[in-house]
């Protein structure tokens, strides 16, 4: 079975607007975003089961992970 992988807000652009995609568990966070083309530092919270987990988290079968992109802005 494989993980699942959902990027909120600006990171979907990465993939191609998709609300989930399935990745092939039994590599870490960090690795999985290499594969998917998200620069890992754009990434500011992993989240599974709504638990803020490490990038260097190995991903298991039926995992569903969400993705928080990093969040720019504030005043001068």
């Amino acid at each position: 079975m494989p993980a699942k992988i959902r990027p909120i807000g600006s990171l979907k652009t990465y993939t191609a607007g998709e609300a989930e995609v399935t990745v092939e568990p039994g590599r870490t966070v960090r690795a999985t975003l290499a594969t998917l083309g998200i620069p890992s530092e754009l990434v500011a919270g992993v989240f599974l089961n709504d638990v803020l987990i490490d990038k260097d988290y190995v991903l298991k079968e039926g995992d569903i992970l969400k993705l928080i992109a990093v969040i720019g802005g504030g005043v001068r």
